[in-house]
């Protein structure tokens, strides 16, 4: 007799949910359910942060800022989060994780789709930020050099870039990973070197806003002609 799911069953659809991993007598070894798991996590941790940014996107459009902000956030949390999620793979020894990868086929995490949709969309929230500044008449430089005149632009530009450095640390978290289970000095399932990961490492949404940082420092003059103390 089959039991009525419940009310809470019904709305998570836990019964589809759980049937998106391999059963057990599929598996190529125990732990590949760990690995399918964990990505599966990341894929919809990875669809929330789309959907913050295309809410924070239409935010900035409608020149809300702070509404903007308050969706970074969230973001910004995800990221925070996702290196302790990916870290759960170390449980599984190197020689396991390779008869994993060997059932991936030509899978790479590189084809993730929710990966794959930041990367695109990340840099898409620069015009609106812009427009942004445009309207009132600052740049990035002059949001740094007085926070205070514009607060509710400063928080979003400081939100924008948590979230490049956010997304830069994920990736080299990622590259860790990587280097920790299947090494750098190897290919892919693909035939692509392993440390071809490295250059994606130092990729930048706004690079616009990390210069600004060193224009201010070089406009406090605190870059050169330093005195030492006591003269």
């Amino acid at each position: 007799m089959n039991r009525e799911l419940t009310d809470y069953e019904k709305y998570i659809r836990t019964e589809e949910l759980l049937r998106l991993q391999k059963n057990d007598d599929q598996l190529a070894c125990a732990d590949e359910l760990t690995f399918q798991v964990i990505h599966q996590i990341a894929e919809l941790h990875f669809k929330l942060i789309m959907q913050y940014l295309g809410l924070a996107k239409e935010a900035m459009k409608r020149g809300e800022a702070e509404a903007a902000s308050g969706q970074l956030r969230r973001v910004n949390l995800h990221l925070k989060h996702l290196p302790e999620i990916f870290s759960l793979v170390k449980v599984i020894t190197p020689r396991d994780y390779h008869t994993i990868r060997l059932a991936l086929g030509r899978g790479s995490g590189q084809d993730s789709p929710g990966f794959n949709q930041i990367l695109q969309t990340g840099p898409a929230l620069w015009e609106p930020f812009q427009q942004l500044m445009d309207e009132k008449g600052v740049d990035s430089l002059a949001l740094l050099k007085d926070p205070a005149a514009h607060p509710a632009l400063y928080r979003l530009q400081q939100e924008l870039l948590q979230f490049d450095e956010g997304f830069q640390s994920f990736r080299y978290y990622h590259l860790q990973l990587v280097r920790r289970m299947i090494g750098l000095e190897t290919n892919s399932l693909k035939g692509v070197p392993a440390q071809a990961l490295q250059k994606g490492v130092r990729h930048e949404f706004y690079p616009v806003l990390w210069k600004a940082i060193s224009e201010l420092t070089d406009w406090t003059g605190s870059s050169y002609g330093a005195k030492p103390l006591g003269e």
